[in-house]
């Protein structure tokens, strides 16, 4: 156990680590750009695409605009092409977005292990209003569907996309974030504090985003498979699952909570009573396979976009200067 917990550890918490690196990378140089044009600084350092990730509703209404009328969005569309390569990742391999790349999801998890460091474990709420918190983000994510999908023709969401609230969206965003508010302070201080006392509790309760690729993940051909005859009914895969899944009563895990972290496969006593899997017929996936899949899929989505010219914003500088002041 001991081997497969290091290679996991090794693999996912690499990539973990890579896309943070990858979230600060692109938050820095995004910071330079907007000082540079709030300065009016003659030097020009181009804005990072991928700033877009932290846009999940543009991203929403873009893909609107896309569908409805063909148009891909030239103001953000690194943020439709990371939605894109999202919702692919999950139809192949579930909800490993969430475990494996995203910087939220790492923030999350790391809160959640800082919590059982101080309090000795993460606390558990009981399962009826559990079901309840649930809820919340599949509202929420009903409520975003409709009000984009239902609520918004595909005129109205193409020209969402072109509106100067949408083009300074990530300088607004970065701006927000500089300047919070005694009440800003108080909500995410309250979800870091939560985060710290209840495992995953943004992911688990609260994004959308995370329920509608969960939705997604349910048509994954990949799943955590238990060989009924190999396994001696421990329990730690139950224990050690993050998404509190009753992994040891089922064959095949369809949850949509499930996020394809492998915890329950490292946990596992036994060599091969828990795999992820595709039907009979098809090998399981290692965890280096894993890893590479998730990557590969996510880059040849960029390299796709960029050889398209999907990837850079049309926002040119003069454009963002000519709108700064309309903050």
């Amino acid at each position: 156990m001991a081997s497969k917990l290091k290679k996991l550890l090794s693999w996912r918490h690499g990539v973990q680590f890579a896309f943070a690196l990858i979230a600060v990378y692109i938050g820095i140089g995004f910071i330079m750009f907007v000082d540079q044009l709030t300065s009016q600084s003659t030097s020009v350092l181009s804005r990072p695409s991928g700033v877009e990730a932290f846009l999940p509703l543009s991203a929403l209404v873009g893909l609107r605009a896309w569908l409805a009328t063909g148009v891909f969005d030239s103001i953000h569309p690194a943020g439709l092409i990371i939605f894109l390569a999202a919702i692919t990742v999950s139809l192949l391999l579930k909800r490993s977005f969430c475990s494996w790349i995203c910087p939220i999801g790492t923030l999350s998890e790391g809160l959640g292990k800082i919590g059982r460091m101080i309090f000795g474990r993460n606390f558990k709420i009981p399962v009826w209003l559990d079901l309840i918190f649930r809820s919340l983000k599949y509202l929420l994510l009903i409520f975003f569907l409709f009000a984009i999908f239902l609520g918004m023709s595909g005129t109205d969401a193409v020209s969402f996309v072109q509106s100067p609230y949408n083009r300074m969206s990530d300088v607004m965003m970065l701006e927000f974030m500089e300047h919070l508010s005694v009440t800003g302070l108080s909500v995410f201080g309250m979800l870091a504090l939560f985060a710290l006392l209840f495992e995953n509790f943004w992911c688990r309760y609260l994004c959308p985003y995370g329920a509608l690729l969960g939705l997604f993940s349910s048509l994954s051909p990949f799943k955590i498979t238990r060989n009924n005859s190999a396994c001696i009914q421990c329990g730690k895969c139950t224990k050690s699952c993050p998404s509190h899944i009753l992994i040891d009563k089922a064959d095949r895990i369809w949850s949509p909570e499930c996020t394809g972290c492998l915890n329950c496969v490292q946990q596992c006593p036994v060599q091969d009573a828990l795999t992820f899997k595709a039907p009979k017929g098809l090998p399981k996936l290692s965890y280096r396979i894993l890893a590479i899949s998730i990557i590969g899929i996510w880059f040849l989505w960029i390299v796709i976009a960029k050889l398209t010219g999907h990837w850079e914003s049309g926002m040119t500088m003069e454009s963002y200067r000519q709108l700064l002041p309309l903050i």
